[in-house]
């Protein structure tokens, strides 16, 4: 039983510690906000792919514990 208990917190551990992909949570013409865990500088390509939709260029303007905000400016 111990060494079950053991093992279960062990890959709990585990999974809480793995990084996720930055992803794009929300956007429009004006802005960008990515969602990332660890490494900030990934977050600029998924910004700067979304403001480029629109013929703009991503400026990080805020950023969280893991949350990047970018303003879509034009170039």
């Amino acid at each position: 039983m111990r060494r079950a208990l053991v093992l279960a917190i062990m890959v709990l551990a585990t999974g809480c510690a793995g990084s996720t992909a930055p992803f794009l949570l929300d956007g429009d013409a004006k802005s960008a906000v990515v969602k990332y865990s660890g490494d900030i500088g990934a977050t600029y390509a998924i910004a700067g792919r979304h403001c480029a939709r629109y013929e703009r260029v991503a400026r990080l303007a805020d950023r969280d514990l893991d949350t990047a905000y970018f303003a879509c400016v034009r170039p």
